[in-house]
């Protein structure tokens, strides 16, 4: 017979457009136990409730509350995906699901509360300024999308954080050079007006920025954004070093992303780093040092020098926002470790 344990069960979640993990874990004092952890494919389910259902079906044990770090913003706990036709709202999933308390948070809001709960081995430091352990944070995240969050640690507590959401990955993007106008020109017959950021900087715009590269040589139509070839073959063909329109690719990706960093930078001056984050930033992460992205990062005119003491950083490890969503579900039981714990 299975020993009922005498600490809460929660759920966290971290729910992207193209992918779930999700992680069962009992709130220990010394630090979150693992009771079960699954990763579901999230366009395979019509709805955040399917995808939740399907994971708990065989737990016997009763859930106290659940965090679910959503890819999509928010009002009220309520809110629709911005990659996914689903709409949430928490309240109806506590009730459908069971489980008293459930908090769906911004992903932005989850990575950068995920940002305390990495080691030193989960970053890649891009420059050699050391973060200020009570200064503002910001996480920039390429994936599916372009997500940006930032915090600032409470007074005295730089283990605890008042937390935000932002959509400024959808900002509109400033060409800087004329190969960048071509792009822009590029991007905006393809997507027949307006070129935010996120067009450019996440997986979608890998694989268009390859395509740009292919038209430019003969060997795509002016419409095409990269068939066949998903971001991760992009990536894969840059490593291989053997496809030259691949590598420009990878080069310009990371270029931009420097860029749009560096923009964050001047709006939020954290002199506790900016973190950059998401699946396409770990696939290109033996790129970053041998590319323009520090360059690009800190080339800001009059304010080059300024910028240019802002900690960078690039996350590792690609559970960043699930960690994010394990505090959160700790506090929303008010559930406190007798020591921040290392995972």
């Amino acid at each position: 017979m299975k020993t009922q344990s005498v600490y809460p069960l929660l759920l966290a979640g971290d729910i992207g457009g193209t992918k779930a993990i999700l992680e069962l874990f009992e709130a220990h004092p010394e630090g979150p136990r693992r009771v079960r952890q699954g990763e579901l494919r999230s366009p395979d389910y019509e709805s955040l409730e399917a995808l939740l259902a399907h994971f708990l079906e065989s737990e016997g044990t009763p859930v106290r509350a659940a965090a679910l770090s959503v890819a999509a913003p928010l009002r009220q706990g309520q809110g629709r995906f911005t990659n996914l036709p689903w709409r949430m709202d928490q309240s109806i999933l506590s009730k459908k699901l069971g489980i008293p308390k459930v908090l769906l948070i911004n992903d932005f809001v989850a990575a950068v509360f995920g940002i305390q709960e990495l080691g030193e081995k989960d970053f890649c430091r891009l420059n050699r300024e050391i973060p200020n352990p009570t200064g503002m944070r910001v996480v920039l995240g390429a994936g599916t999308g372009l997500g940006l969050g930032f915090g600032i640690p409470r007074s005295g507590a730089s283990h605890l954080l008042d937390a935000w959401p932002s959509e400024g990955g959808h900002i509109d993007f400033a060409p800087r050079s004329d190969e960048d106008a071509e792009v822009w020109r590029y991007a905006r017959r393809v997507f027949e007006g307006r070129v935010g950021y996120e067009r450019l900087i996440s997986g979608s715009g890998l694989s268009l920025l390859y395509a740009f590269y292919r038209l430019q040589r003969g060997l795509a139509q002016s419409d095409e954004t990269g068939p066949g070839c998903e971001p991760a073959e992009v990536s894969r063909r840059a490593e291989d070093g053997g496809d030259a329109d691949a590598v420009r690719a990878v080069a310009k990706f990371l270029d931009l992303l420097g860029a749009f960093a560096g923009n964050a930078a001047l709006l939020f001056m954290p002199e506790g780093g900016i973190y950059l984050a998401g699946g396409v930033v770990i696939h290109l992460a033996s790129h970053l040092r041998r590319s323009t992205l520090l360059k690009s990062f800190a080339e800001k005119g009059r304010l080059s020098e300024v910028v240019a003491r802002i900690p960078l950083a690039a996350v590792l490890n690609p559970q960043l926002e699930l960690f994010g969503a394990r505090l959160c579900v700790e506090q929303l039981v008010r559930f406190r470790r007798r020591s921040v714990a290392r995972p």
